[in-house]
């Protein structure tokens, strides 16, 4: 079968798939406002008590814990700042809005995405491009959101994907030869429509085929295959043998940033640590 975006795109019109919750829709509106302020992330989170729980869990869980508990939401906004709680706020709501599809296993999948976002934004700091890492976190955490679309708009259709992913293909390999569109663009007619930033939604199109020039799509490129590789996603994966240095991505990415000396086998055994994190992220995010 081929599906074409229009397919897609109409499938997705029927409401295959749920609108993202007007809390978070609310936040990205908020944060983008320079007059924004804390009693107005507040009263936005107000109406959603699900959300602040998890977001107050989050805050006080390894990845974002200070030297105290925050015991209250306002410290906890304060403590992880604004773009962070809208970014939180999407990815916890992305998760729960979308889980798994029909076949694809939602802990494997979120746990990859998750530590795709948290590898991109470790690598944002070490490049000092601070001002980009929440924007990396989020969109590594979205850039295979096409997989549930596909496998919930197009289940039958995807379980024939799945099958030779079994047999040693790669997702994007995979899809091309049962469906005729992929993952990466089916996530971005979905981000369109749930009317994501135009960075976020071009980093998703382009991931696996990015242009030299383009940071964020290489960076989420890189943090994939450097994630992949010690946590496999499927039988192909196990096989994934690559020079770090010898990347294009490596090479648009890091190459010029950082000292000559970078050790880029601790770079690579720090990602372990980035999946127990990621365990942590998607265990708070299913909480209900």
């Amino acid at each position: 079968m081929t599906i074409t975006p229009e397919q897609l795109t109409s499938r997705l019109k029927a409401k295959t798939l749920p609108s993202l919750p007007l809390t978070v829709v609310a936040l990205g509106e908020a944060v983008q406002d320079d007059r924004c302020t804390v009693d107005r992330i507040l009263a936005i989170l107000s109406k959603d008590p699900p959300l602040s729980a998890t977001l107050l869990r989050l805050a006080n869980s390894a990845l974002y814990a200070g030297d105290g508990a925050a015991i209250d939401l306002r410290t906890a906004v304060l403590r992880l700042g604004f773009d962070a709680i809208a970014n939180l706020g999407t990815g916890t709501a992305v998760i729960r809005t979308l889980r798994g599809g029909v076949h694809l296993d939602p802990t494997s999948l979120w746990q990859h995405s998750v530590a795709v976002g948290l590898v991109a934004k470790g690598v944002c700091r070490m490049t000092r491009r601070h001002g980009q890492a929440e924007t990396a976190f989020l969109c590594g955490l979205l850039h295979d959101i096409g997989k549930i679309a596909l496998d919930t708009c197009f289940p039958e259709d995807y379980q024939a994907v799945l099958a030779q992913v079994q047999e040693g293909l790669a997702y994007v390999e995979a899809e091309h030869a049962c469906l005729g569109l992929d993952h990466a663009a089916a996530g971005a007619i979905l981000a369109a429509d749930w009317h994501f930033p135009d960075t976020i939604t071009d980093v998703i199109r382009d991931h696996h085929q990015p242009k030299p020039s383009e940071y964020l799509p290489n960076l989420i490129h890189l943090a994939d295959l450097m994630v992949r590789s010690r946590v496999p996603m499927g039988p192909g994966d196990e096989r994934l043998s690559f020079s770090l240095e010898e990347l294009p991505a490596f090479q648009s990415v890091l190459a010029g940033s950082l000292d000559k000396d970078l050790d880029v086998e601790r770079l690579t055994f720090s990602i372990d640590d980035e999946v127990e994190h990621a365990l942590a992220f998607v265990e708070v995010a299913f909480q209900n």
